[in-house]
């Protein structure tokens, strides 16, 4: 029984990686999301002081930055040519879809349709904000590919598993014993 719990707290190198993956993407997508709203014109300009309004920035750019990996999960992690290529597409679509949650859950009707343009423009004004996202991205592609390379090679943690090794220990030696 504590074998099969340790089982499922146990992660691969490759889970971890990707987990890793997210913590990135999570802690810079609530920086980028701080980094546009302290650039805003009124009524919605961020003052960097300790208020309420700036926490609740951080921690919805933080939500929207897993939600919108999640989404975009699928083109992160791959190899070659082709998964760099997906990695682009991947970021912008993780970059466009955080905006949208982000600015849902700051300014509920208009953050929602001016928080891509919003996004978009201040990548366009400050290059090097859209240099940090792209990096981070990146970042985050290769980490996720180490659990994509665990399985291809069958590393993994479900890589050498076979039917009978589901079943417990008990039901193994009733059924399937060894004469």
């Amino acid at each position: 029984m504590l074998t099969r719990l340790a089982d499922k707290f146990y992660m691969t190198r490759g889970e971890r990686a990707y987990g890793l993956g997210y913590v990135v993407v999570i802690l810079l997508t609530a920086i980028v999301t701080i980094a546009v709203m302290a650039g805003l014109e009124a009524p919605f300009t961020l003052e960097l002081a300790p208020t309420t309004f700036v926490y609740w920035v951080g921690i919805s750019g933080a939500i929207s930055g897993g939600v919108a990996l999640y989404f975009a999960r699928g083109w992160m992690g791959n190899t070659g040519m082709l998964g760099i290529a997906r990695a682009v597409v991947g970021s912008i679509a993780v970059a466009i879809i955080a905006a949208i949650i982000a600015g849902t859950l700051t300014v509920p009707f208009a953050g929602t349709i001016y928080a891509p343009l919003v996004l978009v423009s201040a990548f366009l004004a400050k290059p090097w904000l859209a240099a940090i996202w792209f990096a981070g991205m990146f970042g985050a592609h290769y980490l996720m590919l180490y659990l994509e390379e665990e399985r291809a090679f069958g590393v993994g943690r479900s890589a050498g598993r076979r039917a009978t090794e589901q079943l417990s220990a008990l039901s193994r030696a009733n059924l399937y014993h060894r004469d």
